[in-house]
């Protein structure tokens, strides 16, 4: 099972979202149930926030540490040191609580643009939120032109009638 589709939630005036229940669904059957509710929120290089299952970003995690390896945890290498600043110094472990709300902090929201709605964006093993009308603008019609032009480059046979 994988994260897909969107929905559009409230975001109460504390900050908490309801997690989509079919996304619940998909986030329970992949995880054990210990660790399902566990999440990685990580503000995205878009205006919006990346929702890594706990699992899922310690996988990341140490992808990111192998290709960086451990010799320059002195920062010497500035590029390095500002890809880490920014991903992990950025990243928020959060738990859905027992009604699967998540609750954001100011400074996330504030980064996705996020206020009195959100969009849950599925994403095939994670997921994204996103300002409703950021999000909108994002898939705008150039935007489509060059998703399609992506897929036919992967698979041609995938984009029809172009």
């Amino acid at each position: 099972m994988h994260f897909r589709g969107r929905e559009r939630h409230a975001v109460d005036a504390k900050g908490r979202t309801s997690m989509p229940a079919r996304f619940r669904e998909v986030l329970f059957e992949r995880y054990p149930a210990r660790r399902a509710s566990q999440l990685v929120v990580v503000p995205w290089f878009e205006p919006c926030l990346r929702v890594f299952p706990l699992d899922l970003w310690e996988r990341q995690q140490d992808r990111f540490d192998r290709a960086f390896g451990e010799d320059d945890l002195f920062g010497l290498d500035e590029g390095e040191s500002d890809f880490r600043r920014f991903v992990y110094g950025s990243a928020m472990d959060l738990q859905l609580d027992g009604t699967g709300r998540l609750l954001l902090s100011s400074d996330l929201r504030a980064h996705a643009g996020i206020e009195k709605e959100v969009y849950w964006v599925g994403l095939g093993p994670l997921l994204e939120l996103w300002d409703p009308g950021r999000f909108t603008a994002r898939l705008s019609e150039e935007q489509a032109q060059g998703i399609r032009e992506r897929m036919r480059r992967v698979r041609p046979d995938a984009v029809e009638g172009g």
